[in-house]
């Protein structure tokens, strides 16, 4: 009967795989951390922030970084503190007076040209950068208050420009160089230092060029024009009513007079004056006046005589020809004349 009762029942179906499932870990006992001996004092203080530390990693993080930025703190208080005191490592700022010497009112309200140098014309038409005491001011307070300085390195390439903005830069320089005596200023020519730049330049310890820049134009100069002809050509006639017989001097509408012509004259060998004076007290003692006297002679027209007698090269030294007419010579020629001191490269110097 038990047979037969297992044969009558229904086969049950296939019993479908389930989701494998990982066994459970074994539990374990939980870790009490080992009893440390009772330390009392510093040491003790030293293992409760070690066992404080390694129970909790953002303490840890935390405390790591401000130990690293102590640390860096540190370092950079030492190296002040030795730059300040002991000067060390040496330090050398670059300062580059690079274009035009005239002051940015002068060029928005569109200066002419005759009264600026010769070479104002691309240098404005081109937009370079200009020169003057108000864009380098602060820039060279900078340069000569750097901790550690040993030297400041002024790269000139100019033509020349105002006369004015010329005289207070060397004035400028001057003043920091007896503010800071430990600190010595290089002046390196790159293209021309001529007219104002070279005015910048003698306020400078020692003038480096490259042999072919072009160096001097120890002079002043003022161009304009007359339309005095053009004027009068076009029916036109000016009228200018002034107190004071200098007030409209120079007008290019009006034909030039005598006295004008003078007065002019005067205000020239004024600022040529001051232009001497302070390129003799910059180069005092190595400018060799003989040798550019004779330069200058064998450079003009020849002569009856082919070298000049002693009072004549004595003549034309004491006159300042060939260092104070507006001359101009190529680096190597001004180390022979001592307008510079020397011929080289800015980098290669300052490595020596």
């Amino acid at each position: 009967a038990d047979r037969q009762h297992q044969q009558q029942q229904p086969p049950l179906p296939p019993r479908r795989p389930g989701p494998l499932r990982r066994p459970a870990p074994p539990q374990r006992s939980p870790a009490y951390p080992v009893p440390l001996p009772a330390i009392n004092g510093t040491a003790g203080a030293v293992a409760a922030v070690l066992i404080a530390l390694s129970s909790n990693w953002v303490v840890y993080e935390r405390l790591s970084w401000l130990v690293t930025a102590l640390g860096r703190w540190s370092v950079g208080a030492v190296r002040t503190l030795f730059v300040r005191t002991l000067h060390f490592p040496p330090t050398v700022t670059l300062v580059t007076m690079r274009g035009l010497i005239a002051t940015d009112d002068e060029m928005r309200t569109g200066l002419s040209y005759a009264m600026l140098a010769p070479e104002a014309a691309p240098a404005e038409v081109r937009g370079e950068s200009l020169v003057n005491l108000g864009r380098f001011e602060k820039a060279l307070d900078r340069a000569f208050s750097m901790p550690g300085a040993r030297a400041v390195a002024l790269l000139i390439d100019s033509p020349g420009g105002s006369p004015a903005q010329s005289s207070l830069l060397h004035r400028k320089l001057l003043a920091l160089r007896r503010r800071h005596p430990r600190v010595k200023l290089l002046a390196f020519v790159e293209d021309s230092a001529a007219s104002g730049g070279y005015y910048i330049a003698c306020a400078a310890d020692e003038i480096v060029a490259d042999a072919n820049s072009i160096v001097g134009s120890i002079g002043v100069i003022s161009r304009g024009f007359g339309f005095v002809k053009s004027l009068k050509k076009k029916g036109v006639e000016r009228r200018v009513h002034a107190a004071g017989d200098s007030k409209s001097g120079l007008d290019p509408y009006l034909p030039m007079r005598s006295a004008d012509l003078a007065r002019q004259r005067r205000l020239l060998k004024e600022l040529h004056a001051n232009f001497i004076g302070a390129v003799q007290a910059g180069r005092k003692g190595r400018l060799k006046r003989d040798e550019a006297a004779l330069l200058c002679y064998n450079s003009t027209e020849p002569r009856l005589f082919a070298s000049p007698g002693r009072r004549t090269l004595a003549r034309m030294a004491q006159r300042g020809d060939g260092l104070f007419d507006g001359s101009v010579y190529s680096g190597a020629v001004a180390q022979a004349l001592g307008l510079v001191d020397g011929v080289g490269e800015m980098s290669t110097e300052l490595q020596r």
